[in-house]
């Protein structure tokens, strides 16, 4: 499969698991496109194409042509420079990498993240959340993380690869997406007695149980193992980065119990405390692992000689 096909199936397979709904993802990427029509003058210079078929600003190609065809990628959860520099190598010493899939944000995928989080919105509502609510609380959020953003020196990772002929593209709410889904499907939906229930249903997924031998195991933040845990989400799994703590209030106030997350701030956590929600925070490096791998095992049943360079905290898991 051509690079950019292949990527552009990538975000297929996000939009697939999205709690929007395809339907309202094209209605909104054709409002996008209606609106970029009118721009003119410098708006319309500087306009993003990508964002009239693509909704997920933090998920693009930030160095690649179609002239290759991916079959062997190098799949790593961070990878800036250091990492592309160790690929360059293993390549001089004969490992064939054709593509590298970072999922985290580089380039211009990371300067848009703050635009990815309107997600959550929606991620709220399917809990009962008022729309109208969701949105005052994450735009003061949005405008914290667009700021502090803004001040990074964003590109290395993308002038890295460039340099030195590396097609690189990144895919981070696409796999988040996935993963929560999967959260949500396995482990949200089930009855619980404790705590403690959770943690060992969360071990028996390969990825958990791995990062869990290497001393990085799901932890319960808020609560006790015998804590029960009333209604479960998993709200802290896709939308770009952490929501205000007022998102934990409205949840409490929506009746949930216990919310799994990949990482809890402080503020949250003190809310939690507060408002006696459990929290459970599940191994960040092996929640990213487990949405990449749902993502490849789609992908390497269209793609039958695809296979996997892993690294940078990513480990290949199959699935049937």
């Amino acid at each position: 499969m051509k690079f950019s096909k292949f990527f552009k199936r990538c975000v297929e397979i996000g939009i697939d698991a999205d709690v929007r709904g395809k339907k309202q993802i094209e209605k909104m990427l054709k409002k996008e496109q209606k609106r970029q029509e009118k721009l003119e003058g410098v708006e319309k210079e500087l306009a993003d194409h990508e964002r009239t078929w693509n909704p997920y600003q933090d998920c693009r190609i930030i160095n690649g042509t179609d002239s290759v065809d991916v079959k062997r990628l190098a799949v790593g959860i961070d990878i800036e420079t250091p990492e592309m520099l160790l690929i360059d190598r293993m390549r001089e010493k004969g490992e064939k990498v054709d593509a590298v899939l970072i999922h985290h944000p580089e380039g211009r995928a990371l300067a848009d993240l703050d635009k990815v989080m309107d997600l959550q919105v929606d991620v709220l509502a399917s809990l009962g959340v008022p729309v109208n609510h969701s949105e005052a609380h994450l735009r003061p959020r949005q405008d914290r993380v667009w700021r502090s953003i803004h001040a990074d020196n964003l590109f290395r990772t993308e002038r890295a690869a460039e340099l030195l002929s590396i097609p690189a593209f990144c895919c981070h709410t696409i796999t988040d997406n996935l993963v929560w889904r999967y959260i949500e499907k396995h482990i949200c939906s089930k009855q619980y007695d404790d705590l403690g229930e959770i943690l060992n249903a969360l071990l028996e997924i390969p990825e958990y149980k791995h990062y869990a031998l290497k001393g990085n195991p799901p932890i319960i933040v808020n609560g006790s193992k015998g804590s029960r845990p009333g209604k479960i989400t998993a709200t802290e799994f896709t939308g770009g980065t952490n929501g205000p703590e007022e998102q934990l209030i409205a949840q409490s106030h929506a009746g949930v119990g216990t919310i799994l997350s990949m990482h809890v701030t402080d503020k949250t956590l003190e809310e939690a405390k507060k408002h006696h929600v459990n929290m459970v925070q599940c191994s960040h490096m092996a929640s990213d692992a487990l949405g990449i791998n749902l993502m490849l095992d789609i992908l390497g049943k269209e793609e039958k000689h695809l296979s996997t360079l892993d690294m940078s905290g990513f480990i290949r898991v199959k699935r049937k």
